[in-house]
């Protein structure tokens, strides 16, 4: 009998997960777990609390205030219990608290976990964006780079704890839309930084070819790249061929059109899932959050795909990587050098750059000569892993260039010929050697 899970009388499915402690309420007086008079004396402590949080919201000059602000501090102090309360498991012990405990204790460690969260939801947006996918996609990139900064900036976690105004464009896999205020942020954030994770599995240029192959128009679109890129991946373990890769080829996708029509729902459901446990084993995932995440977005895929099969479609799931056809949309060229006085300002405003991202912008949009980019790199405003970012930023013809004149200039050892070098090592070897073969071509003298 000690093995069964102990039944509690509120059900955790039943309970709104955007207004908890309310919903809480609502359940214990359902089932009788609170007397008339335990509920009375609840509604009070909130009212005290209510009239404690206007005088500091008014500074103590006045106690009137409109009823819309009353309301919103009203909600602002539920949402504040009901984080303190989700953080208990047992339904039984919470409704025990609520009788026990006065509610500005509940209230005060609520706000004591709000903080927490907005403090590791800061350090969380801030390596996500040093540590972000180089793309065109332009939902992914003002999202990181703009759009939740401005939920850190104007959050007020003691007055309107539960708001969460953000401008969050970019979707995320899983996405829990039921949560409000930083419980969002955070969630959203984690999440985030998980998909980036198992995303640097593979390379930008990687990535970008696989988005390429599912729309020539992806910097517009609102797509989430974790789900492309894991969609493919278990539809390459699916195909048995020896090696995992992000391609699918038209032969692969004719397979799995035979291999998978005929299944069942639940041999569908099956053979995903053995699929992402394979991948787990295949990339050392032994981050349990990860596998999580990577667990909840089989069933959705199980649908995509079901529909794919069924109108014969599965170019749709299973995407073919695709180069880019067209020229790239800044190209270096050893041309006239830029003057001296505007050289020390893009270096100074570089150097003044917080983010990786906005020197990679920089230097796409002020330099256009490879000699220019070359005293960039020696001007000491470029650090450590940088290199690796900006690297990662360029097309072939970029990287060749820079080949061609490291080649030419390697007795004067520089820091980015050793981070250069170092990049190459990483990248697969048919781009490698493709790069290689183009540097070659190129004539700087």
């Amino acid at each position: 009998m000690n093995s069964l899970e102990k039944q509690h009388l509120i059900k955790k499915e039943n309970l709104n997960k955007t207004y908890y402690f309310q919903s809480i309420l609502q359940e214990a007086c359902r089932l009788k777990l609170l007397t008339d008079s335990e509920f009375e004396n609840i509604q009070l402590q909130c009212l005290q609390l209510l009239a404690k949080q206007t005088e500091r919201y008014t500074g103590g000059e006045s106690s009137s205030i409109k009823i819309e602000t009353a309301q919103n501090i009203l909600q602002s102090i539920s949402y504040s219990i009901g984080v303190y309360l989700k953080n208990t498991s047992d339904t039984d012990k919470i409704v025990a608290m609520l009788k026990q405990k006065p509610l500005s204790e509940l209230y005060q460690k609520g706000m004591e976990l709000i903080k927490e969260q907005l403090d590791a939801s800061k350090q969380l947006l801030h390596t996500i964006q040093n540590d972000c996918i180089i793309t065109d996609n332009i939902a992914y990139n003002d999202t990181i780079q703009n759009g939740i900064s401005s939920f850190f900036s104007d959050y007020d976690a003691e007055f309107a704890s539960q708001d969460s105004s953000a401008s969050i464009d970019y979707p995320i896999c899983c996405d829990k839309m039921q949560l409000t205020g930083v419980e969002y942020i955070y969630d959203y954030l984690q999440k985030l930084s998980l998909e980036n994770q198992f995303c640097k599995n593979f390379t930008d240029h990687d990535i970008h070819c696989l988005l390429q192959g599912y729309n020539d128009n992806y910097k517009d679109l609102l797509i989430n790249i974790f789900e492309l890129v894991l969609t493919n991946l278990v539809g390459s373990v699916l195909t048995d061929n020896d090696i995992i890769q992000l391609n699918i080829e038209p032969l692969d996708r004719q397979y799995l059109q035979q291999k998978l029509s005929n299944l069942s729902k639940y041999e569908l459901d099956t053979m995903l899932q053995d699929a992402s446990t394979k991948l787990n084993r295949e990339f050392n995932i032994s981050d349990k959050l990860l596998e999580e995440h990577i667990g909840m977005a089989i069933p959705e895929m199980s649908v995509r795909l079901r529909n794919a099969l069924d109108n014969n479609r599965l170019d749709s799931i299973f995407i073919s990587l695709k180069e880019r056809c067209t020229q790239p949309v800044f190209q270096f060229e050893d041309g006239e050098k830029i003057n001296d006085e505007l050289f020390r300002k893009i270096t100074s405003e570089i150097r003044e750059c917080r983010y990786i991202s906005d020197k990679i912008s920089i230097i796409k949009r002020e330099i256009h000569s490879i000699t220019d980019l070359v005293d960039i790199f020696e001007g000491y405003c470029i650090f450590d892993n940088e290199f690796f970012d900006i690297f990662r930023s360029f097309e072939d013809m970029e990287l060749a260039l820079l080949l061609n004149r490291q080649s030419k200039y390697s007795e004067d050892e520089k820091e980015w010929h050793d981070r250069l070098n170092c990049f190459f090592k990483e990248i697969d070897l048919t781009r490698r050697d493709r790069i290689k073969k183009l540097s070659e071509t190129i004539n700087l003298d």
